[in-house]
């Protein structure tokens, strides 16, 4: 199945931007997401996004390239599409990812932006984070309190801890002399663009269940919100531009290991460091948080056996580069989501993962013409029942929703960015 150039056109409105984030924990093939949606539309403009290195996405091609983002968009390989990318002032930049991510993906120079105000990541907030240093950066005696909540131990919260404070070590993109062709006013470019008609493509990291603003999840969060309203409050951009949200959803959610394995000198092993013996390690029990009422917390044993799948499925971090816990479906996130990020205008669905419901869905790719309506389900079209295999419509069945112009427009086979089932709905 060859994609169109004009097929996801309907993603995005003139003068708006088009917001797209997780529904659950994060993880959920956004990069993926992002980058079908910019590869298959011609009438957007620039991207934008406040991402911090905590978070990575991947982006996986037909002719073999791969791409990971701590800190470009997930469409940055395709930068010949895009006028330019800005980073907001919310962001937080490690250095070495933002060079290797300019340098494999071959964007001009001209086409980045970046706040003066931007944060930029320091040894001192992972120290600080793993619980070694002060939120100076002063050594003290280890005590890991910030890992006991699941944290990545990135560094992230801490620098922007460090911003909020005004603390005197903290670093900004207007500090980094190799930084300052990119300075620019990023949310004034952006207003200035949406107000001549263009249309953009803001990236949200993480999930919105991570959001610390949540009761039910703090404090086994991120250090800010994840939604729609954060996203324009970290790129400082009025709400008035906020257009269609793209709400990504995973068939089995995920949350980062609880645990962490950390040697005596505090560096923090991959699993792969983990198995391969060669280690003195101690065990940190965190949490990294609980599910929805509604969820059941799973194995990848019973995930794999529930797919059929003929290879053990298995999933690591993409940051952290442990084993991820895996959960059941909920609805109540789902319904919370949709809520928290209402815009007024479309909110567009994309179910990932539903190769791990039936392993036979792996790969497949499809334009269905109707639509499935995600309130009369399993009523869907006749093209759509004879392509969905039977294992998957219960699993649909499960995403029913409430509320008008909502519709599921993408369904993920697959980690490539055209393993994709897109349901036109015009």
């Amino acid at each position: 199945m060859k994609f169109g150039k004009t097929d996801t056109n309907f993603c995005f409105e003139p003068g708006k931007l088009t917001v797209l984030l997780d529904v659950t924990y994060g993880s959920s093939a956004k990069g993926k997401l992002a980058s079908f949606i910019t590869e298959h539309a011609t009438n957007w403009d620039f991207c934008c996004n406040a991402f911090m290195p905590n978070a990575g996405h991947w982006v996986k091609l037909d002719d073999g390239r791969e791409f990971f983002y701590q800190t470009f968009n997930s469409c940055a390989y395709n930068h010949e599409k895009f006028e330019k990318m800005y980073i907001g002032p919310g962001a937080v930049i490690e250095l070495p990812a933002f060079w290797k991510e300019l340098e494999k993906n071959g964007i001009p120079r001209n086409k980045i932006g970046i706040s003066p105000i931007a944060s930029i990541l320091q040894d001192i907030d992972g120290q600080f984070e793993k619980g070694l240093v002060d939120i100076d950066g002063k050594p003290i005696e280890y005590n890991g309190i910030a890992i006991k909540s699941g944290t990545t131990a990135h560094g992230c919260g801490a620098a922007r801890a460090r911003k909020i404070l005004r603390r005197s070590n903290v670093l900004l993109a207007r500090d980094v002399p190799e930084l300052k062709e990119f300075i620019c006013d990023v949310p004034g470019e952006i207003m200035e663009r949406l107000d001549r008609g263009q249309s953009g493509l803001l990236e949200i990291a993480q999930g919105f269940s991570l959001s610390m603003g949540l009761p039910e999840m703090y404090p086994h969060c991120t250090s800010r919100n994840v939604t729609v309203a954060a996203a324009l409050d970290d790129m400082m951009i009025p709400p008035v531009y906020a257009g269609n949200v793209v709400l990504n959803i995973r068939a089995f959610p995920i949350r980062i290991n609880s645990k962490k394995f950390v040697t005596k000198d505090g560096k923090h092993l991959t699993w792969a460091e983990v198995q391969s013996g060669q280690f003195e390690y101690n065990v940190e029990d965190s949490n990294s948080g609980h599910w929805y009422p509604d969820q059941k917390e799973l194995t990848w044993e019973e995930v794999t056996k529930e797919s059929e799948s003929p290879v053990p499925i298995m999933e690591m971090t993409s940051v952290t580069k442990l084993p991820r816990r895996i959960a059941s479906y909920s609805k109540i996130n789902t319904d919370q989501a949709i809520i928290h990020n209402n815009t007024g205008h479309k909110i567009i669905l994309s179910i990932n993962f539903i190769n791990y419901v039936d392993y036979a869905m792996t790969g497949r790719r499809e334009i269905l013409d109707g639509y499935i309506d995600l309130n009369t389900m399993p009523t869907v079209t006749v093209k759509a029942l004879d392509f969905l295999t039977d294992n998957v419509f219960p699993t649909l069945d499960r995403f029913e929703v409430k509320g008008h112009n909502i519709n599921l427009n993408f369904i993920g086979t697959g980690a490539k960015t055209d393993d994709t089932i897109l349901i036109k709905t015009n």
